[in-house]
């Protein structure tokens, strides 16, 4: 299983804190459990506002229970399984609380139109391809990537997808815009991939390290974080150079959000948390409330968001 086992592989280490300045958001936050989602891993978590959000995940090796989309209407407190499952979805994502997308293993990719309770496919299977993250810009522009530098937009809502040469084959984690033009995507190897024109190409951008990269945020207001193994954080304020941020862990990182322009939050391996309130220049470790390993998070607001992980583990942040 692709990405569960990349990720159970990487999670090894330990961390340890590093400190930002008293008076913060982060002083004032904290994790605590939410209800397990399942018994299967959750691999994915969105949301489109402070009530409304979904995640999903594995599925039953044996293939006798399969998996579930799953909803959250009041901010992670309760889920209900809305949706049944028989492919290992690794992204999900909605642009509004009717409009959204998985996909995952096997290339498929769908779409609903009724908040996650019913599904169609828009990409029938393609054997071997595993895609491993979906994103869209609004409800017609979209983007996937996945494995061995598998790429494909698309430009009328899904119902077409058009793969994309980006010369790589490397396995490419994450995929996000900024804009219709501008989106990067990162991958194994510090791979990142910049493109000007929607997707159509891509072009490397140095990113000064071999180490796999997992998580990554952008946003027209402010600078794009990527996270990925022994706790490395980058950072771009132009979208061109990318520097290297202290994360005072050597865990590996997976997942990373923002709630407006200077603050963000990763997650990753044992639980590990970090929190900054300054544009990512500095983050600060925040006790978790489980030490299960972390995959995806979303935050909701400041201070507020979900996180989900191993074994159906979901934590809130709370202020």
């Amino acid at each position: 299983m692709f990405r569960a086992v990349a990720f159970s592989a990487l999670a090894v280490l330990v961390f340890s804190a590093c400190g930002t300045g008293p008076g913060t958001t982060l002083s004032k936050s904290h994790w605590v459990s939410g209800p397990d989602v399942g018994t299967l891993d959750l691999l994915s978590v969105g949301a489109v506002d402070a009530q409304t959000g979904w995640a999903t995940g594995e599925i039953d090796p044996g293939g006798a229970r399969g998996g579930a989309i799953y909803r959250t209407t009041d901010g992670g407190a309760t889920w209900n399984a809305i949706s049944r499952t028989h492919e290992i979805l690794t992204s999900i994502h909605f642009t509004n609380p009717n409009t959204g997308w998985v996909a995952g293993y096997g290339g498929t990719i769908e779409r609903s139109d009724d908040g996650g309770t019913t599904w169609r496919v828009q990409r029938t299977e393609h054997p071997g391809e595993v895609l491993n993250s979906v994103f869209f810009l609004d409800d017609k522009r979209g983007w996937a990537v996945g494995g061995s530098g598998l790429a494909l937009l698309t430009t009328d809502g899904g119902e077409n997808w058009e793969p994309v040469n980006t010369g790589r084959v490397e396995d490419i984690w994450a995929v996000r815009f900024s804009s219709p033009a501008r989106g990067w995507a990162i991958g194994e190897d510090g791979l990142i991939l910049a493109s000007d024109d929607g997707g159509s190409t891509w072009t490397v951008q140095h990113s000064g390290t071999s180490r796999a990269l997992m998580g990554l945020v952008v946003s027209p207001e402010g600078p794009g974080i990527a996270v990925g193994e022994g706790g490395t954080i980058l950072r771009t304020e132009d979208g061109n150079s990318w520097t290297p941020a202290e994360s005072g862990t050597s865990e590996n990182l997976s997942g990373v959000a923002a709630a407006g322009k200077s603050e963000f939050w990763a997650v990753g391996s044992r639980g590990v948390t970090l929190g900054s309130t300054d544009r990512g220049r500095s983050w600060e470790a925040v006790p978790a409330a489980a030490a299960r390993n972390l995959t995806s998070i979303h935050l909701l607001a400041s201070g507020q968001g979900i996180a989900v992980g191993q074994r159906g583990c979901t934590q809130l942040l709370q202020q």
